[in-house]
């Protein structure tokens, strides 16, 4: 049987047809591009035009811009630190670029912008709540997560204790809460404000912190007359001597370190039996730094003699007592 014989393709010719097909695809390939790319173009002016028509109408033109959340600030302090007037194209605005402004204002925590359709801009800010006023040589506002964020004003209005005994050389305001003295006068100040029924917010006038004797509070524990407005803690710091911050008719209660939580508690339970007794008008000094008794101090116009609460019971009366 003979061989099949094996046939020869034409290289030549089949080279030519190959450049060709190649050649054809790439034409068709740079056509598609040219075509993409100019639609692309084309529907990003259009987009460009719809954009500028719609941002250029008066239509979409701000009506109304609501603030919510605000009491330190006026709405128009809001405004101002916003940006924002009337009359402006809401979709022309930046909301994002609108909200790091207002969170740029010392008293703004956070903030969120919203847009309402067709002509309306919603705006709610969260404020700092301050908690205290650090005297450090010069008066700042701390607030409640423990963060210094602002001087204190003589326009200002708000009724909050004075910090006493922290310097500016020891405070790493980097980290403010590995240092044990400011750790101690923040665990007081949520303490104070979580057992506000036994010193009340507007009684509280100042925290002292030692790095000896640890805390001591000075507070009004005497029932007050609800009709007569608080003292302002806050001129009460500006304007005082350094040396006469405490208040003459507040109770000196000394609370020292650590054990606080216990100790409110106790606190607590000798206030309510002093008020019943109408001892707290005439108290002048309490001391809380023993777990086994409280010492406390009748003021001079009161009775003289030093009275205590020894092992948990009381000795002011012939008649014991729990407290």
């Amino acid at each position: 049987m003979l061989a099949r014989k094996q046939v020869r393709k034409n290289y030549y010719k089949n080279s030519l047809a190959r450049k060709r097909q190649r050649f054809k695809g790439r034409c068709l390939l740079s056509l598609k591009i040219v075509l993409l790319t100019g639609g692309m173009a084309g529907i990003s002016l259009l987009l460009i035009l719809a954009y500028d028509a719609v941002t250029q109408t008066s239509y979409f033109d701000a009506h109304e811009i609501t603030v919510e959340g605000n009491k330190e600030l006026s709405k128009q302090t809001v405004l101002k630190q916003a940006g924002l007037k009337l009359h402006e194209n809401i979709l022309a605005m930046n909301l994002n670029a609108i909200r790091y402004r207002l969170m740029a204002h010392p008293w703004v925590a956070s903030a969120e912008i919203q847009r309402a359709l067709p002509d309306t801009i919603h705006i709610r800010v969260k404020e700092r709540t301050p908690i205290a006023i650090l005297d450090l040589d010069r008066l700042f506002y701390l607030d409640e997560r423990g963060e210094i964020f602002k001087p204190v004003e003589s326009s200002d209005k708000v009724k909050v204790p004075v910090v006493t005994g922290l310097s500016l050389s020891g405070i790493e305001f980097d980290d403010l809460w590995n240092a044990p003295l400011f750790t101690a006068v923040m665990e007081v100040l949520r303490l104070s404000r979580y057992h506000e029924d036994v010193i009340p917010c507007y009684a509280l006038h100042r925290v002292h912190v030692d790095r000896e004797m640890g805390v001591t509070l000075y507070a009004s524990l005497a029932p007050r007359n609800p009709s007569v407005t608080p003292v302002c803690a806050l001129t009460y710091a500006i304007k005082a001597p350094k040396e006469q911050r405490a208040v003459p008719s507040a109770v000196t209660i000394k609370v020292g370190f650590g054990g606080y939580e216990s100790k409110f508690r106790r606190l607590r339970h000798l206030a309510t039996y002093l008020k019943q007794e109408d001892g707290l008008l005439n108290l002048e000094f309490m001391d809380l730094n023993d777990s086994d008794r409280v010492v406390v101090r009748p003021s001079p116009a009161g009775q003289v003699e030093r009275r205590s609460v020894a092992g948990g019971r009381d000795k002011w009366s012939s008649q014991r007592k729990e407290v």
